[in-house]
């Protein structure tokens, strides 16, 4: 068949009526196909919409990873320790607020003591920056240990007995006795020999040592560890914990005993005396249980002994 023969007969068709049913079945097939191309053409088309914004997504989700597990020795380690230390605001609660800046502690300390492992002094110096950074949040997040102040007890001072004078006794007076009156004669005048100078011995002035200055230790964090009992030596649940004497008896507090036994953390010395004190309120009855232990902070970590609450 020839290119004539062909257009021939389509333009014959153009005169042809085409059966009903077959031009219903062409039309919705029609109908279909176009559907479905403007279904793919709309998801194509929100697709290549939101391809920009998941790949900025993607990317910032990659570079806040390799921010949030950066070492001491990268450049975005600043950047880490500047949103670990912003994220302290998200922890309200005071005991939360102190377990995150302790474990924050703890990271930096391993970091820090990592780089000077490897060598690398310059990573080393800006962790442990970081690090003093961190023990000065955690020392003004915990409680302080009170100074316990010594009592001094007056002493009488000796009072000084006066030594006993002694009273000069009179001496009897010579009496006169005429003498008679002497001749002068003319003495040889004698001589005088020259006195011999003796060298005065020089006494070396003594030395006298400075006295040694005296190491007052500094503060750090410590650990407290304990448990409350009732008057009858069961574990009091719920009683309140702290360093020092709460002004109002009745308001809350920050740490409570949970099955009798308390943790947290708080700052002091070695070799600091410390006095813990426990209270419960019992609102029903409107009668206030006390209690108090002191003890000295020998490192890091302290045991107090057991604190025995007494009705008031």
């Amino acid at each position: 068949m020839n290119d004539e023969r062909l257009t021939g007969l389509l333009g014959s068709l153009r005169t042809e009526r085409m059966d009903r049913i077959a031009d219903d079945k062409i039309r919705s097939r029609l109908e279909n196909a176009w559907t479905a191309r403007m279904e793919r053409r709309s998801f194509t088309w929100r697709t290549r919409r939101f391809a920009p914004v998941l790949a900025t997504l993607v990317l910032f989700a990659g570079l806040g990873t390799a921010t949030l597990n950066a070492g001491g020795d990268s450049p975005l380690y600043s950047v880490r320790t500047a949103i670990e230390d912003a994220a302290v605001v998200l922890h309200p609660d005071p005991a939360d607020r102190a377990d995150y800046l302790v474990s924050l502690l703890d990271a930096r300390q391993a970091e820090a003591a990592r780089l000077e492992a490897s060598g690398n002094a310059a990573a080393a110096s800006k962790a442990r920056d970081a690090e003093q950074r961190t023990l000065k949040m955690v020392l003004a997040s915990v409680p302080q240990a009170p100074e316990e102040a010594p009592v001094v007890v007056p002493t009488e001072s000796p009072t000084p007995t006066p030594a006993p004078t002694a009273t000069p006794s009179p001496t009897p007076s010579p009496t006169p006795s005429p003498t008679p009156t002497p001749v002068r004669t003319a003495t040889p005048r004698p001589a005088t020999p020259t006195p011999v100078r003796t060298p005065t011995p020089t006494t070396p002035p003594a030395t006298t040592r400075p006295p040694s200055p005296t190491v007052t230790p500094t503060s750090m964090l410590v650990k407290f560890n304990g448990n409350v009992r009732n008057p009858d030596l069961t574990l009091a649940d719920g009683a309140c914990v702290a360093l020092s004497m709460p002004m109002d008896w009745t308001a809350p507090c920050d740490t409570r005993t949970s099955q009798g036994a308390y943790s947290f953390y708080g700052s002091g010395r070695v070799n600091q005396a410390t006095t813990m004190y426990a209270w419960r309120y019992d609102p029903v009855a409107k009668v206030t249980y006390k209690g108090y232990v002191t003890f000295t902070i020998k490192g890091t970590t302290v045991t107090v002994p057991d604190i025995k609450l007494a009705r008031v």
